[in-house]
């Protein structure tokens, strides 16, 4: 599997945890220091693994759309791409489109989200 493909399957299949609450692969797969950028501000491995456990809002529709990759070298890699987000926010269904972007590093041998930005657009409802 090229680091293409295995990135973008990575991408696909954190989105997926999020939908399903699984905090564990968030836990396997992001550094322990790794940190993410949202609306909501700076949070680190610490608040993110809990959170996506806790599952409070959950998300129910998560299509990402016009990928593209940068690896920077054998260790560092970035992918970018938008994404179109339906969560439940109070028993209600919120779109929530962002362009989103993370930084895999596998210095330890195995692909670990070091970052992770997510940009809000406008047209969310």
């Amino acid at each position: 599997m090229s680091v293409h493909e295995e990135l973008s399957e990575l991408e696909e299949l954190l989105w997926k945890a999020n939908r399903e609450g699984d905090g564990a692969f968030y836990q396997k797969y992001l550094r322990d220091d790794a940190i993410a950028v949202s609306r909501f501000g700076v949070i680190d491995k610490a608040t993110a693994v809990p959170g996506i456990t806790a599952n409070h809002n959950p998300y129910l529709r998560t299509e990402r759309t016009g990928e593209r990759m940068i690896v920077v070298d054998e260790h560092t890699a970035v992918v970018t791409y938008h994404v179109d987000v339906t969560v439940l926010v109070d028993g209600n269904e919120v779109r929530a489109p962002s362009y989103a972007s993370t930084v895999w590093t596998n210095a330890s041998g195995e692909w670990l989200v070091a970052f992770h930005q997510q940009t809000a657009l406008d047209g969310g409802q």
